[in-house]
């Protein structure tokens, strides 16, 4: 099933446009007397979402800030809903916290991933592989809403983790034996441990290396969207008032 998620843009008066990425997407542009709001939608082809963020000890307060804006952004992007996406939200270093079990109630998810406080005098270490074997046993399962048609999983880091590399390794095949399951690995500095972003994610086109997260911008968000299914993409312009449109498409 497809499911959507927006990236909204304001004008005002006069023609909406919508920035272009790397591959090509339908477009409408459309003057109006009042100032428009343009929503891209793009498709992604699971509808349970597992995002996996890194809260050691490595990150400090103000990178996880830029982390957890990221994550709080693309769940506003998805069409959170009772037949739509679900969204479950963990952190991990040393040890796991849940910010909630799957819900398809985009407030509250947003509220309590928002509501989480980066520790100031944090020190926890990185157990990546405890992260990848938390989600098979405690996330993809339908006593936490999982619906068994597989899952995205977006898991991202700063660092390498301090367990045995076998550790990992089996997690990470453990999580890529569930039936539909991708994997997105996201390292961020050049702490990160390319290797192991290679296992983690399901195919080596899933593998992103930032420089810092400052680069976990818009555009970013849209690329990481764009990634692990094939999409489609349309644009929908609502406005108050409106004068004359003309629309555009590609495929």
């Amino acid at each position: 099933t497809s499911t959507s998620v927006l990236f909204t843009t304001s004008t005002s008066e006069g023609t909406s446009t919508s920035e272009g990425t790397s591959t090509s997407v339908p477009f409408t542009t459309s003057t109006f007397e009042e100032s428009t709001t343009e929503y891209l939608q793009m498709s992604v082809c699971k509808d349970d979402v597992v995002f996996v963020l890194d809260n050691s000890g490595s990150i400090g307060v103000s990178n996880f800030e830029v982390a957890q804006t990221f994550v709080s952004n693309i769940i506003n992007r998805l069409d959170i809903a009772p037949e739509g996406v679900h969204v479950t939200v963990l952190l991990f270093n040393s040890d796991i916290t849940l910010i909630t079990q799957f819900s398809d109630n985009m407030d509250n998810v947003l509220e309590a991933l928002n509501n989480y406080t980066y520790p100031e005098d944090n020190n926890a270490g990185t157990a990546s592989g405890l992260a990848l074997q938390y989600v098979v046993n405690s996330v993809l399962q339908p006593t936490q809403g999982y619906r068994e048609d597989g899952a995205l999983v977006y898991f991202i880091t700063d660092g390498r983790t301090q367990e045995m590399a076998e550790v990992l390794s089996q997690a990470a095949e453990n999580l890529h034996s569930v039936p539909g399951v991708q994997v997105v690995s996201i390292g961020v500095t050049d702490g990160v441990d390319e290797s192991e972003l290679a296992t983690i994610a399901t195919d080596p086109s899933y593998i992103f290396l930032l420089e810092s997260f400052a680069d976990l911008t818009e555009e970013f968000e849209i690329e990481v969207l764009s990634t692990p299914c094939p999409t489609t993409t349309t644009t929908t312009v609502t406005s108050t008032s409106t004068s004359t449109s003309t629309s555009t498409s590609s495929s």
